[in-house]
């Protein structure tokens, strides 16, 4: 068989336009423009929340117009390693979290949810509407080996304020 097949010709150019895509670092599954920023000092706020964290850990913001997306590290080095957590938004089935047998009902930010932990990581599922299907959720998702205590501090003080545009 002479030349590539069209199937297999337009796999090869879609695997060509994601890799130009990712090596120009225009990719940003938000769908807006990100422009992160970086907090220190233990402090955070933004248009979407606003809490407090253990000062010897840093934030990255990569939020938008659009979406809430932190991520919080061990050092300014911002590598998949160094992350202890992360916060963010995201539209969750409330009907579903609710069947997990080791969910906690909580309430955070006077919002109720659900917390589960298993020894590895411990996550909290906060409704920010009444809805039982694609409910508006916070979610904080952390290392509970070592960094429960980022949680709890952030879990305690976190105020939202901007559920939607």
């Amino acid at each position: 068989m002479r030349g590539i097949s069209t199937k297999n010709g337009q796999l090869i150019l879609l695997i060509l336009i994601l890799a130009l895509v990712s090596i120009s670092g225009c990719t940003n599954i938000m769908g807006t423009d990100s422009n992160s920023k970086i907090s220190t000092g233990g402090h955070f706020e933004n248009q979407w929340v606003k809490f407090q964290y253990p000062s010897h850990l840093v934030v990255l913001d990569n939020s938008n117009t659009t979406h809430c997306r932190l991520e919080l590290y061990n050092n300014t080095n911002t590598s998949i390693e160094n992350m202890v957590g992360e916060v963010f938004y995201y539209q969750s089935n409330r009907t579903d979290l609710s069947c997990f047998t080791r969910a906690k009902r909580i309430n955070i930010a006077d919002k109720p949810g659900i917390k589960i932990e298993d020894g590895l990581q411990v996550c909290s599922y906060v409704f920010l509407s009444a809805d039982y299907i694609n409910t508006k959720t916070l979610i904080l998702n952390f290392d509970a080996r070592k960094h429960r205590d980022a949680y709890q501090k952030i879990a305690d003080t976190i105020v939202i304020k901007k559920v939607t545009i």
